[in-house]
């Protein structure tokens, strides 16, 4: 029989995308506004435009993202949560709860 402390502890290859703070930011940020703009983005968790492209590669790969080009008066890069990266991302959130929830309060407590 499986331990339940083993079972919320074991995470889906796309799931463990997430353990990059950067990415968990994005995807944080994408969960809660659906859409962003790359400059937005940027500016919120302010990282060079270097080192956001690379994260957004990353999770572009695993299905998470999307981006997509635009033009009006000047040209914009959209970044949009996919259907499947708000599944994996609220999973992962309901496995860090319950593995949270799991910490006994005297451990949380000061010595």
């Amino acid at each position: 029989m499986k331990s339940p402390m083993k079972d919320s502890l074991s995470l889906s290859k796309t799931e463990q995308v997430f353990h990059a703070q950067p990415r968990f930011s994005i995807v944080y940020l994408l969960f809660l506004k659906r859409k962003i703009g790359f400059k937005q983005l940027q500016q919120l968790l302010q990282m060079t435009p270097g080192n956001l492209d690379h994260h957004l590669k990353k999770l572009e790969e695993a299905d998470l993202i999307k981006t997509r080009r635009t033009i009006s008066w000047r040209p914009l890069v959209i970044i949009e949560i996919t259907s499947d990266g708000v599944i994996s991302f609220r999973n992962y959130i309901i496995k860090l709860k319950s593995l949270l929830e799991n910490i006994p309060d005297k451990m949380l407590q000061d010595l």
